[in-house]
């Protein structure tokens, strides 16, 4: 599906799905219930970046995406409840390895009890997982 671009910062599908807006952040951040739906990257960044997601609520969704050759890393708020590639107990999920951050991402959503982490990787992108 094409993907389309607004005049108020928000991406939209060709079928009307909204997006939030797309955030950079240079420095850690602690996401909100109000953020679902955004894209957030570390455009800018100097150094590396930490997500910090809030409580698990049934619904939240959040793309996380590398863009600077700095370490991005995804935190539950709460140890041992994210589900990743090959953990279903992780703290956090990140992108740290030398020349394998640009281009790879998260897509991260809450089913009420877990974040659930999709690798957005970038290929041969090593993700690292906290536990």
């Amino acid at each position: 599906m094409p993907v389309t671009h607004t005049n108020k910062g928000a991406f939209v599908r060709t079928y009307g799905q909204k997006f939030g807006t797309v955030s950079a952040k240079t420095s850690n951040y602690t996401v909100t219930n109000g953020d679902s739906g955004s894209v957030f990257t570390n455009q800018a960044a100097t150094a590396a970046v930490v997500f910090t997601l809030p409580a698990q609520e049934s619904g939240l969704w959040y793309i996380f995406f590398n863009v600077e050759v700095q370490n991005i890393t995804v935190a539950a708020d709460t140890a041992d409840t994210m589900a990743t590639f090959n953990d279903i107990a992780a703290d956090n999920v990140a992108f740290s390895t030398t020349n394998e951050k640009v281009g790879s991402g998260f897509l991260v959503f809450s089913d009420g009890t877990n974040w659930i982490a999709a690798c957005l990787a970038a290929p041969a992108a090593t993700l690292t997982v906290g536990t």
